[in-house]
């Protein structure tokens, strides 16, 4: 009997010690170097600053993705299952439904029916894999690697000559249009994200986008319900152009440029405060979308805008902009806006009467109040509008900006400003 407790005690002993020793190792490996990206990991009263890099190199080790075969994990974005794939040393990770956070996309949370990873580590301890975003056969997929730096990880992702439509189609709970619409175009992207600054980039392409079956053409003979959609003379057609949309007569109702540098600066700024919504976009959010500000909204907007463009021409839909933009205090529309500002019809405005006006499309009653404040107009974007006006000549366009600093408008005007000042005080803003 002695000699089995011996022979027991000695076994346990051994596993006690190898148990030390593997975790001496672990903690060894985890020790930072000079520069490394690190993290404090709190155990109770037990605490230890680690190397990240080194964990996610434990982490993607095939040993440690064989032990977490068929385990699922509550993650931030939803229940996650870690699953073995009949292919060599391949796993995938399956999250459905999964929920994303993005501020500079708006407030609320991105669902997605199902994200689908596969996982295929290599002999340098890098992980890459494809991924699918949204239920087979429609998924929208893709390829991802990764690559562990001292000071980072960087997640890159890529996708190619996709169908635009399964990009829609991820949506389709929040884009009651996709039932009716027909979309056509191809997908291309390139997109990182880099830890742990959550710095993300994307650069996508879309060729060839075409909407159909929204029902815009009904809009050609339209008539607005703010006044006429014309005569608004030669001025204020270009100052909204520059204000507003300066690539107006380039695009396809969306400007894909100007949606990138919106994602960069409200990715800065943790919150969805630019838009880049073009004229057209403008348009439809008057016509059908409304305001708020979502991920949902702004696909929608789009899908609008590209069909509004086909459908009506430039033409049109810069007229119909321009009869039915609020202007503030109340004002719907140029013809409004020119009487009650500017006591003259739109089609007599001098060059730095149609640049004022185009300034207030932004934000209009908040432009206003502030020039009750300052008793003069926002000399910076006026001079900026100006120098945007094409087409006119460089000289003409150096004279307005110089004018710009001691223009004011008429007493009518101020009067307005104050009013709405006065309201917004009233009402606590």
């Amino acid at each position: 009997m002695n000699k089995w407790v011996k022979i027991f005690c000695g076994l346990v002993l051994g596993v006690l010690l190898s148990a030390a020793l593997v975790v001496a190792v672990v903690l060894r490996s985890l020790t930072p170097a000079p520069g490394d990206w690190t993290h404090t990991v709190q155990l109770g009263p037990w605490s230890r600053e680690i190397s990240v890099p080194a964990a996610l190199q434990i982490a993607s080790h095939p040993i440690t993705l064989r032990l977490l075969e068929g385990r699922s994990f509550n993650t931030p974005y939803g229940a996650v299952q870690w699953q073995a794939v009949n292919a060599p040393n391949t796993w995938r990770a399956v999250c459905a439904p999964c929920t994303l956070r993005l501020g500079e996309l708006g407030h609320e949370p991105i669902r997605l029916s199902r994200i689908e990873v596969t996982v295929v580590p290599d002999m340098a301890m890098k992980l890459q894999g494809t991924f699918a975003l949204g239920d087979a056969p429609q998924a929208l997929q893709g390829r991802w690697a990764s690559r562990i730096e001292r000071q980072q990880l960087v997640l890159s992702f890529s996708v190619v000559d996709e169908p635009v439509q399964r990009a829609f189609a991820l949506f389709r709970d929040d884009l009651p249009e996709l039932e009716r619409s027909r979309i056509e175009g191809r997908l291309n992207l390139k997109a990182q994200w880099r830890l742990p600054s959550h710095e993300f980039t994307i650069k996508p392409r879309l060729d060839g986008l075409f909407v159909s079956g929204l029902g815009t053409e009904a809009l050609l003979h339209a008539q607005p319900a703010c006044g006429e959609a014309g005569d608004f003379g030669s001025w204020l057609p270009r100052a909204v152009i520059a204000a507003e949309d300066q690539r107006f007569h380039e695009h396809a109702g969306f400007d894909l440029a100007e949606i990138m540098s919106a994602w960069s600066s409200n990715q800065r700024l943790g919150d969805a405060l630019h838009g880049a919504s073009t004229l057209s976009q403008q348009l439809a959010k008057l016509l059908y979308t409304g305001d708020n500000r979502s991920h949902a909204r702004k696909l929608r907007e789009l899908l609008y805008a590209v069909e509004l463009d086909r459908t009506l021409g430039k033409a049109r839909v810069l007229n119909l902009y321009l009869a039915m933009a609020p202007w503030g205090d109340g004002r719907c529309g140029a013809h409004a806006a020119a009487r009650h500002y500017l006591n003259k019809p739109v089609s007599e405005l001098s060059p730095m009467e149609a640049v004022w006006l185009a300034t207030l499309l932004h934000n209009p009653d908040r432009e206003l109040a502030q020039l009750a404040r300052d008793g003069q107009v926002n000399v910076e974007r006026v001079a900026w509008v100006a120098d945007q006006l094409r087409p006119v000549a460089r000289r003409e366009r150096d004279a307005l900006v110089r004018a710009a600093a001691r223009w004011s408008p008429p007493r009518q005007a101020l009067n307005a400003a104050m009013g709405v000042a006065a309201s917004q005080a009233a009402a606590g803003r």
